[in-house]
């Protein structure tokens, strides 16, 4: 019969402590916004773009690159890029013996669930998605810069460095 009486209390202190406890402490905290983790070096690891009308003709290309391919395949290390703090950028393309082949300076600007990145002469626009030290940037861009942002982008980048 004691049990039987203790029930309802039991029950009781089970639902006071189950509702009363605090999500953001039980839960893991959401992660930061991605203009507070760009910042650092990302290096490339793989890349696919589809492209529709490839440099303006009426051909179809499709390009795809993955992370053992960079070196095997085209004799260069993935470029990596680097975002700072004050919204600028700058993305290295070298050679597999290390030898700077080229560079690309531009600027970065996270306006809602996009990212924003300027380059000479181009504007693109990407959705992301964060996970851990991996960026993944999808959109369709104007990839082959022939006047038509008709080209699917998708690349996955690792995070090398934090300058966070």
């Amino acid at each position: 019969m004691k049990y039987i009486t203790l029930l309802p209390l039991i029950i009781y202190i089970s639902c006071l402590l189950a509702c009363g406890q605090d999500d953001s402490v039980t839960s893991e905290a959401p992660e930061s916004d991605l203009a507070q983790r760009l910042p650092g070096t990302w290096e490339t690891v793989e890349l696919e773009v589809d492209y529709r009308t490839y440099m303006g003709a009426d051909t179809a290309y499709q390009e795809v690159i993955r992370e053992a391919d960079w070196g095997k395949v085209y004799g260069v290390r993935p470029p990596s890029t680097v975002y700072t703090t004050d919204g600028k950028l700058r993305r290295t393309y070298r050679m597999r013996s290390g030898e700077v082949a080229n560079i690309t300076n531009g600027i970065w600007k996270v306006t809602g669930d996009s990212l924003l990145v300027i380059e000479p002469n181009i504007t693109y626009t990407y959705a992301y998605d964060l996970q851990g030290d991996r960026l993944e940037l999808t959109g369709t861009v104007d990839q082959d810069q022939d006047g038509t942002a008709d080209d699917d982008f998708r690349a996955v980048y690792r995070l090398t460095s934090s300058t966070r």
